[in-house]
């Protein structure tokens, strides 16, 4: 794989250490939807935080945040891909994370970051804007006695209710 630079990184700058994980999944993201022209990378702080204390699987990691807001299951239906810690910048992780990206939209880098796709940036913002809060809550809430949550049938109604699929298999 390779990139040519048209613009930009006068002075000897160069692409992000983690070109190779933007370009492979951006191949393997237009297989799935010819209009995911984003892949977003950023460092929000409470997606970050939270994987620190949050089980390391997607289906773990997806209901805590799914259960923290009504708009996440919503906006994030297919849930979030969660990779364990890995050295970032090189080729393998960035054949893991592109591999992820065949089944959501939103992936989560153990104590580094999260990367998400869209049609537009507006859409990847909005998309890691959105676990974002989420994950302010959770942590917000993470040493309180929490006296309700949203459940997994209150989850399956605003499904419904909105039209989106839900993860298959993270309600059984």
């Amino acid at each position: 794989h390779s990139a040519n630079i048209i613009w930009g990184f006068a002075g000897g700058g160069r692409p992000t250490s983690e070109i190779s994980t933007h370009l492979l999944s951006h191949i393997e993201r237009l297989k799935i939807d010819h209009h995911h022209r984003v892949i977003m990378h950023t460092h929000a702080s409470n997606l970050i935080a939270m994987s620190f204390v949050e089980e390391l699987n997607d289906k773990e990691f997806t209901k805590s945040l799914w259960r923290m807001n009504t708009e996440c299951i919503i906006v994030f239906p297919d849930g979030v891909g969660v990779i364990p810690w890995m050295v970032c910048g090189n080729k393998e992780i960035g054949l893991i994370t592109a591999k992820k990206f065949r089944e959501t939209r939103i992936i989560i880098w153990t104590m580094h970051g999260v990367f998400a796709s869209g049609t537009s940036l507006d859409e990847a913002f909005g998309l890691i804007e959105t676990a974002e809060k989420a994950a302010q809550t959770y942590m917000l809430l993470l040493n309180l006695p929490v006296k309700r949550s949203i459940t997994d049938e209150q989850l399956k109604s605003l499904a419904k209710a909105f039209g989106v699929q839900p993860k298959i298999g993270f309600f059984e």
